[in-house]
């Protein structure tokens, strides 16, 4: 299963990369994120009630994202993300007794449902999925790479202007299932539109 999940966006990425990739790039469409943002990490973020002494963020953005539009519903997005543990936290099913660092790197492929209706309205949900990079000072395997995997959603409001909310889960390739973390965003996010994605969206 582990296998499974780390090759599966590089299929998807192959796939991709055909000879129309220059051409696609030449009229990608580029969208641009500044967001706060949670993660959760207690080590059984797949169990509810969700635990608040395992949230961990701090009170101003810090992830900035970058996305740019490919083909056919599909756009590649990068992602840093920087955040605090407060000493009484949780990690890893630990009370943590000091302050630490979190810092992650992602890459991922998202999937606009759009794509099916051919038009992107105000509402615009996605699926994503990819790798990234995960340093927790406090851990005790202090970086990792994980494997992504999440859903989201734009809400667009104004001229390229909108608002983005996701959830992530985040597979850790080295810990075990209690390394595995949660990770919540909302960004405030704008699209640098070229002529072809105006008259996609008839605005």
């Amino acid at each position: 299963m582990k296998n499974t999940l780390k090759i599966i966006p590089l299929l998807l990425f192959i796939s991709l990369c055909n000879k129309n990739y220059a051409q696609g790039l030449k009229n990608a469409s580029w969208t641009f994120g500044l967001s706060d943002h949670i993660v959760v990490d207690g080590g059984k973020e797949m169990t509810f009630p969700f635990n608040t002494k395992a949230w961990n963020y701090l009170p101003f953005p810090s992830r900035l994202t970058a996305e740019v539009y490919f083909m056919k519903g599909w756009s590649f997005q990068t992602e840093l993300a920087y955040t605090q543990y407060k000493t009484g936290s949780i990690m890893d099913n630990v009370v943590i007794n000091k302050k630490g660092t979190y810092f992650g790197a992602d890459f991922n492929g998202k999937f606009a449902m759009s794509h099916w209706t051919n038009k992107q309205g105000w509402f615009d949900p996605y699926l994503t999925l990819g790798y990234g990079y995960t340093l927790r000072t406090l851990a005790t395997n202090k970086s990792t790479g994980n494997n992504n995997l999440g859903i989201g959603c734009n809400f667009w409001i104004y001229k390229g202007f909108g608002l983005n909310l996701q959830g992530m889960g985040k597979f850790a390739m080295k810990g075990g299932v209690k390394s595995n973390y949660t990770h919540y965003s909302v960004a405030f996010i704008y699209k640098f539109r070229n002529k072809a994605d105006v008259m996609k969206t008839g605005k």
